[in-house]
């Protein structure tokens, strides 16, 4: 097990370094030091680059260091993108509404993108006060407001709000009255992410004709278009306190029920030794099924990962999952390096990494001989392995760990792929009434059953315990003491055992000096 086995893990470390000291340049405003302290290093390493026999091993540290900076200036340039100075005055803007209305206490909110020559394509929180007539509003409509646009900030929100914003490229906030806005019709149609949002809410509607309601129409919603509003805050809490609310995106559980499908639909004889073709169409579908749904985190280092298999499918070459799951991160991170700093992206990610390393050597701890006893033992280890993943990144930002996570996975990721096919089914069958309220009936009662059963999870004693991590870097030791505990465990070296060990000394004073100095 060396890093050298997967090329593309060793170029995202560096890349991250890079996105997370630039956004260190951007909190501290400490340009100058940081950005002379790259560039002597850089220096440096071309000096010895040029006068040492060592080549091969400089060269990969300069490599690595152009990737350390190729991270600070594409995050620097994204939020150069996203930062606005916004006018000291009234002004007015006129707006593409690219979200559909999201209810808040005292307002609605839209997702706006700007049009005007100055700010044109800025996306900005637009808040309406609560009307009837906003409910109206779809997105692909132009909106026409007067206020004054509010940079980012976090005050009063209880997190790092701002950071949060502009990491998903929104460059301001404003509240409007209802007399200071209206809809204009200048007889454009959207883009593509207005259209895709219209057609997620047209397939929804097309459930609730077809009978789905309640939790049902909610949970299928969100599991087949990634589309979370119509879930009720009290069904959010039920799926969070259980510690499953992972299900409830659409992830790689989604592309592998839809990859047998379209495989089913194309067996390989159809295609003969043009088995690419077969690959292409499969691909193909797959990714304008993620542009319809939105693009989610999840989904999208999924296909990757798949497109990468798909691809050495063809030419007959041996796919490494940590190679592919390394050149996804790499593709999402130059794209659109503040996904970094998303936590769905930090869950994904990780927990995926964590599956991938951990999964075979657990499973080799035990082997039952029968097959429920393999079925229970291969989904708690993959539950394990998750949880080891994801846990400290919930404990940092949630502060709090759910208990019997690995007891309601049992029961729900079965039932999640029973729930996500019959969701996916009813695209099919939907025309077909009697077959359309069979597979309706069946996944309301598979939904209400599901729901039952976490509440009941929830509401069990210590179901929920308050465990924080109040330091970024606390996730790393805990990650690299996983890790050296692993490599102790494969390779049988004390001194992995010995650096796992220190790194828990040296985080345990630091935890110490910290508290002191503060």
């Amino acid at each position: 097990m060396k890093l050298s086995d997967w090329p593309s893990i060793r170029l995202v470390i560096p890349l991250t370094a890079g996105i997370y000291i630039s956004d260190t340049i951007e909190n501290t405003r400490a340009q100058v030091p940081v950005w002379c302290a790259l560039s002597i290093v850089c220096l440096l390493s071309l000096i010895v680059l040029i006068f040492s026999d060592r080549r091969p091993r400089i060269a990969g540290l300069c490599l690595s260091l152009s990737f350390v900076m190729s991270g600070v200036a594409s995050f620097r340039n994204q939020m150069d993108r996203v930062r606005v100075d916004w006018p000291d005055r009234y002004t007015v803007y006129h707006g593409m509404i690219t979200s559909y209305p999201l209810e808040r206490e005292r307002s609605y909110r839209l997702e706006v993108t700007l049009q005007d020559s100055i700010c044109r394509g800025r996306n900005i929180y637009l808040y309406v006060i609560k009307d009837s007539t906003v409910l109206n509003l779809e997105p692909g409509q132009t909106i026409v407001f007067e206020g004054l646009v509010n940079k980012p900030s976090s005050e009063g929100a209880g997190f790092d709000y701002e950071s949060y914003l502009l990491s998903h490229g929104i460059s301001g906030t404003l509240r409007v009255r209802t007399k200071d806005w209206h809809t204009a019709d200048d007889g454009s149609r959207g883009n593509l992410k207005t259209r895709t949002a219209r057609l997620r809410r047209n397939v929804i509607h097309k459930y609730q004709e077809w009978g789905l309601k309640g939790n049902a129409l909610a949970v299928a919603s969100a599991v087949s278009l990634g589309e979370k509003r119509a879930l009720s805050d009290d069904l959010r809490e039920v799926y969070s306190a259980s510690g499953v609310s992972h299900v409830l995106a659409v992830s790689g559980l989604h592309v592998g029920i839809m990859c047998w499908f379209l495989y089913l639909l194309l067996p390989s004889f159809m295609f003969g030794k043009r088995v690419w073709i077969r690959e292409l169409i499969v691909m193909c579908i797959l990714w304008a099924y993620s542009f319809a749904i939105g693009s989610p985190i999840s989904i999208t280092r999924t296909l990757i990962m798949f497109s990468i298999v798909s691809v050495c499918r063809v030419i007959d070459r041996e796919s490494s999952a940590l190679n592919s799951l390394g050149i996804a991160a790499l593709i999402m991170l130059v794209i659109h390096p503040s996904s970094l700093f998303d936590m769905s992206f930090q869950l994904s990610f990780s927990a995926v990494f964590f599956i991938v390393i951990l999964t075979q050597p657990l499973l080799d701890l035990y082997k039952p001989i029968t097959p429920p006893g393999r079925y229970i033992w291969r989904v708690t280890v993959l539950s394990i392995s998750a949880q080891i993943g994801t846990v400290p990144i919930v404990m940092f930002h949630f502060s709090g760990v759910s208990t019997y996570v690995l007891l309601a996975n049992l029961l729900v990721v079965p039932a999640m792929f029973a729930i996500v096919s019959l969701s996916m089914s009813l695209w099919i069958v939907g025309w077909m009434a009697p077959v359309r309220d069979v597979v309706v009936g069946t996944l309301t009662w598979m939904v209400d059953k599901m729901t039952l059963f976490l509440e009941r999870i929830a509401a069990l004693p210590y179901s929920h315990l308050e465990m924080s991590l109040s330091h970024a870097w606390s996730i790393f030791v805990f990650y690299a003491v996983v890790i050296l505990v692993l490599l102790w465990y494969r390779e049988a070296r004390t001194r992995h055992l010995v650096f796992a060990l220190a790194c828990v000394a040296a985080a345990s004073v630091l935890d110490v000096f910290q508290y002191f100095v503060i």
